[in-house]
């Protein structure tokens, strides 16, 4: 039975976080029923932890793209804060690098350049928006990663989580030293306490990186230093070195966004957006949003391949043992002395040895 909250039923769990779970729910509108996904901040007594919570809340209302879930409702029940968004079902580009990694294949670099396209859009929006004022709100999403991108059946990728992310507005200020996000996804300059919204574009550039080579990690090491070390020096390969099929204009663009100099890198998600276009429509065949979920969808397919073959079962040639002349051959099974019987001869003869030994003993 579905949990009951407020107006809505909750399901199963889609992911949890430091700070809040997200489930599947439904609620009844005038038009039927709608699919929600359902935020909700885990019981605390940590006051920024609410905070932070309710930064995202204000921030969501101000986002409406194709690209970004939309929000329908926040607020307080029963003492604990929620966030009713846009419910996506789909696979995240997570669960594709994985699988990717899985097989060693790469993604098809005109798909890749179709999502990186359509992530740029979304980051570009979030960039430039502007509250009711028309002030600028300052958005930078902090936690750009395979995770928290969602192909939906459309082939629309959706931009998830703004848990993280740092804008003008906000009620509860950074914490000078503390890195928020993935560090095998942040930028160098982030590291060194430096931010603006050119560090989410660094974080295109590894995602396009891991689905160009199927799923290889530029950065991720054993340990949080390790990888911060990684970021900040480690050479990076061009994708071509790992997958000869990257056109070196594709290569261009993801050594572009993974420039350590931000100053070298795209200056917005816009300029990146429309050279990944610029170059798509070069190299010709591009992918739309239906090749794209649709060779998607195939990755994650079971693969028809031959049927399973078993190893065939060969007959064994059982060799009869040598024939013995009459004079040696064993006694029959009747007149041979059984094992059990000797072993009760032995302890019937121990027995009467003791019982011997003991009437001896008390005649004296």
């Amino acid at each position: 039975m579905p949990e009951r909250y407020s107006s809505y039923r909750v399901y199963e769990q889609l992911g949890k976080g430091g700070m809040a779970t997200v489930h599947r729910a439904e609620q009844d509108t005038p038009h039927g029923i709608r699919q929600v996904a359902l935020k909700r901040l885990v019981p605390t007594l940590d006051r920024r932890s609410v905070a932070l919570f309710l930064d995202e809340a204000r921030l969501l209302r101000y986002l409406h793209h194709p690209n970004i879930p939309d929000t329908y409702d926040s607020g307080r029940v029963f003492g604990t804060y929620f966030i009713a968004m846009e419910y996506i079902p789909g696979r995240t580009l997570k669960e594709l690098v994985e699988q990717c990694r899985a097989t060693a294949d790469p993604v098809p670099q005109q798909i890749v350049l179709n999502l990186a396209a359509q992530l740029c859009e979304a980051l570009d929006y979030a960039h430039n928006r502007r509250d009711e004022h028309g002030r600028p709100l300052g958005i930078i999403h902090r936690d750009v990663t395979p995770a928290n991108l969602i192909i939906a059946a459309t082939g629309v990728l959706k931009l998830v989580d703004f848990g993280l992310a740092k804008a003008t507005p906000a009620t509860e200020p950074s914490v000078a030293g503390v890195i928020k996000g993935k560090l095998g996804y942040v930028a160098p300059e982030y590291t060194r306490g430096e931010i603006d919204h050119r560090a989410d574009l660094w974080a295109v550039g590894i995602i396009m990186y891991e689905l160009l080579t199927g799923g290889r990690q530029l950065f991720e090491g054993p340990s949080a230093v390790d990888t911060i070390s990684r970021v900040r020096a480690l050479p990076i390969p061009r994708p071509s070195l790992a997958n000869p099929g990257v056109h070196h204009e594709v290569d261009d663009v993801v050594l572009s966004a993974l420039e350590r100099d931000p100053r070298r890198r795209w200056p917005s998600a816009a300029a990146m957006r429309d050279q990944i276009r610029a170059v798509s429509s070069r190299l010709g065949d591009q992918a739309d949003d239906q090749r794209a979920v649709a060779w998607i969808s195939g990755v994650f397919e079971p693969k028809r391949g031959r049927a399973i073959r078993l190893t065939p079962m060969m007959p064994m040639v059982v060799h009869a043992p040598p024939a013995v002349e009459a004079t040696d051959r064993a006694p029959p099974a009747a007149t041979r002395p059984s094992r059990r019987g000797a072993v009760i001869m032995c302890v019937a003869a121990i027995m009467v040895l003791v019982l011997g030994a003991l009437a001896w003993t008390i005649r004296r």
